[in-house]
């Protein structure tokens, strides 16, 4: 029910720790909050930079690539100029995200310059012909804190990688924070009955 709502409040006790979320009317008590920096007021998280993402849509699969979906990785140390790799990742109808016939690619990378949208034409050079593009620039953020005093655990955002592992990572590191203690995801949690 209060998925994708605007919080209006993190709700704390005595001490000061978090004990759930506002939105509207609706409260969620909770004995930790976790969540992206946007559910959070301002000074709990710090600009990290931005990322520039543009949405492709194209009527050939890239290239030189085999099969319904691919993954490019374009390493900086190969971009003249260039400090962060440029990902590409194509999907298609086969991932019922598109119409028969029409690829997906969505290409990306950490902002280094004031003409961001420049900053991926080496990698969109390799598309081919583009039938539509959208190109955003969105701010990225980190915690400014642990989270452990005030039970507020902010995730960072999500940077211009194209296979999540940073994203996994930040889960981890988030674990470890609140439980001290590393995620052992060898371990069954549920034991079978």
């Amino acid at each position: 029910v209060m998925l994708r709502t605007d919080v209006d409040e993190i709700l704390k006790n005595s001490k000061g720790e978090a004990v759930g979320v506002r939105c509207g009317d609706q409260v969620a008590t909770a004995d930790i909050v976790i969540g992206d920096a946007s559910f959070f007021p301002p000074e709990k998280s710090v600009k990290t930079g931005q990322v520039i993402r543009s949405v492709c849509l194209l009527k050939e699969k890239i290239k030189g690539t085999n099969g319904d979906s691919c993954q490019i990785i374009l390493p900086a140390k190969h971009l003249p100029g260039k400090e962060h790799d440029i990902y590409i990742s194509e999907i298609s109808s086969s991932h019922s995200v598109s119409a028969k016939g029409t690829y997906i690619a969505i290409v990306s990378t950490t902002v280094e310059t004031a003409d961001p949208v420049s900053e991926l034409n080496v990698a969109t050079s390799l598309l081919g012909e583009i039938h539509a593009r959208f190109d955003t620039v969105t701010d990225t953020y980190g915690p400014a804190s642990d989270g452990k005093t005030d039970k507020c655990f902010v995730t960072k955002s999500l940077d211009a990688t194209s296979h999540f592992e940073s994203a996994a990572q930040d889960i981890m590191h988030i674990y470890h924070q609140i439980f001290d203690h590393d995620l052992n995801l060898d371990r069954k949690i549920v034991e079978e009955s």
